[in-house]
């Protein structure tokens, strides 16, 4: 009888014992009511109401400058923050409390919850507008003042127009060994990557300096001196040799236009590259 006695009074004891452990466990272990989540999640809108943000009050951020970690701060969530930095860093730009709602993450209640710390202060915006604005400006009036002698220029020069870069102005200046020179403007788009819309832009800023054009001498020329220039053909060529064998010596190359040696066309192109004496 005995023993029963201590064996039900041992079993009472173990009973009590595990009882007591869980209990302990569960007042050591039972979460503060007061616990929050360090951020809310994604997928989660918490109000600042429940969420014990130190200072929030005095936390303003321009969403135009602020970083990740600032979005962070006035209560956006790690993906609406990272929403953010990206539209700015594509060229995006908030320029009213309003535009955060452009961001597709953010909720109305998102954006009434965190508007009271947005500021937008576009005064750096509206600055750099002005200078972008007198930097045009600038480089219109200076283009206005390039006046570039086409006939006598170097590289260089030609680098000053709209457009022309180290490519186009080699291209320019063979072109220019090859004729003698330009006698107009429109002989530019015969050149490779130039189009007449780029030689109509150009216009403005060049002068036709035909003194300048290397002429050949129809009295001391050879065959072989004129058929080589681009715009005299081996039919021009010959005729014109003909006609200096039969009068010795051409007077000045008008003739050549009025003894049918030369088209009026042929001769108004070809009068600014051959000479007489």
């Amino acid at each position: 009888m005995k023993s029963q006695n201590w064996a039900r009074l041992g079993k009472n004891l173990t009973t009590c014992i595990v009882v007591v452990t869980i209990a302990l466990f569960f007042y050591v272990y039972k979460p503060s009511s007061h616990e929050v989540a360090e951020f809310p999640s994604d997928t989660t809108t918490a109000t600042v109401g429940n969420i014990a943000l130190q200072g929030l009050r005095d936390t303003v951020i321009n969403p135009n400058e602020a970083s990740y970690e600032d979005f962070l701060t006035v209560g956006l969530s790690p993906k609406q923050a990272k929403s953010c930095v990206a539209f700015v860093k594509k060229g995006g730009r908030f320029y009213k409390k309003e535009d955060l709602l452009k961001i597709y993450t953010i909720t109305k209640e998102d954006y009434e919850r965190v508007q009271k710390f947005i500021n937008i202060n576009n005064v750096s915006f509206k600055k750099n507008k002005t200078i972008k604005k007198e930097k045009e400006l600038k480089k219109d009036v200076t283009l206005e003042k390039i006046s570039v002698f086409i006939n006598s220029c170097d590289t260089a020069d030609l680098m000053h127009l709209p457009k022309i870069g180290a490519f186009r102005a080699k291209k320019i200046i063979e072109q220019r060994d090859k004729l003698g020179g330009f006698y107009s403007c429109e002989q530019l788009s015969a050149i490779y990557s130039m189009d007449s819309a780029l030689v109509q832009e150009l216009k403005p800023y060049i002068i036709i300096d035909t003194a300048h054009i290397k002429k050949i001498n129809l009295n001391t020329a050879t065959f072989k001196d004129l058929v080589k220039h681009p715009l005299i053909s081996y039919e021009q060529t010959k005729d014109i040799m003909n006609y200096k064998r039969i009068v010795g010596t051409i007077k000045n190359a008008e003739e050549l236009r009025k003894n049918n040696i030369l088209t009026t066309d042929d001769y108004e192109i070809l009068k600014f590259y051959v000479k007489t004496f």
